[in-house]
């Protein structure tokens, strides 16, 4: 994998993408049915869906329902030095009866009983560092992606829903783990457009924190000492819009701030105590 293309990954893995991830589920699932029905406003899998009198386009396969675009992701990286971008993105999201593909993640709807479902699932995590990111970072050792599974537990209600999950690594790269519990509303716009907020606390493994951001006693260096990491508490605020365009066109927006808990912030090879994020995208759906 090239230096860039590692880059690339990096960022899109560190950008919260959850609430593009429900919209995505919210409205293959409202497809299915012929029609958005979640009343409003209200979260289906973490997503307001437009009003039950609203009808969503119709999913011609019966089974299946696939979209596909592209979009842009403006984002900075955690670390001392580290630029920020702007990169192109493509966009697949693919739903198939109860297994899924939406983004960086895949898997299966295993329970769906009212206002409550819940999801097991295989996602990529593009978190890492590479030294030659910044000259602050000299003597890093390189910090390796890597693959989560997880399991979430969504809450649909109204005025606000909540969504519980579970992370783990299972490639043994960090060997941590991420527990989080968001609480998700939103509000309809009208012709299938609404808008999205999310907000809630995630835990962070001790052994997740020191891996991506310790520094151990052979890379420290004058001005950026020894540094073990332990378990934190991290906040995440998001702030997004689906607005409907003509047809089956979509356009997203969503506005992300990660708030780093102590054991993260403190880090010397952290710039700061929070990360901002945006990605746009544009789709179209095919089924």
């Amino acid at each position: 994998m090239s230096s860039d293309l590692g880059r690339t990954l990096r960022v899109v893995g560190a950008v919260p993408l959850s609430l593009m991830l429900w919209v995505a589920a919210s409205q293959a699932a409202a497809a299915s049915d012929g029609a958005s029905k979640p009343p409003a406003p209200a979260v289906s899998d973490g997503a307001p869906a437009p009003p039950a009198a609203q009808e969503a386009p119709t999913n011609r396969s019966g089974d299946v329902d696939l979209s596909v675009g592209g979009g842009m992701i403006f984002a900075p990286r955690p670390y001392v030095g580290a630029s920020a971008a702007v990169i192109p993105i493509p966009v697949v999201n693919v739903r198939y009866k109860k297994l899924f593909v939406e983004g960086i993640r895949g898997g299966y709807q295993f329970l769906q009983s009212g206002q409550l479902t819940a999801n097991a699932y295989l996602q990529a995590n593009f978190e890492g560092l590479e030294s030659a990111d910044s000259p602050d970072l000299a003597g890093m050792v390189n910090r390796r992606m890597s693959a989560d599974a997880g399991a979430e537990v969504v809450f649909r209600a109204r005025p606000v829903g909540f969504r519980f999950n579970v992370l783990s690594d299972v490639l043994g790269r960090n060997g941590g783990q991420e527990v989080s519990l968001q609480a998700l509303t939103g509000a309809p716009l009208g012709r299938g457009s609404f808008l999205l907020a999310g907000i809630g606390p995630r835990w962070v493994s001790a052994t997740r924190v020191d891996y991506y951001y310790g520094v151990s006693a052979a890379e420290a260096r004058a001005g950026r000492p020894e540094y073990r990491g332990t378990s934190a508490w991290n906040w995440d605020l998001s702030l997004g819009a689906n607005i409907r365009l003509t047809g089956n066109w979509s356009l997203f927006a969503l506005f992300s701030r990660e708030a780093f808990g102590d054991a993260i912030e403190n880090s010397p090879v952290v710039s700061g105590p929070a990360a901002y994020s945006m990605i746009t995208s544009l789709t179209y759906r095919l089924r």
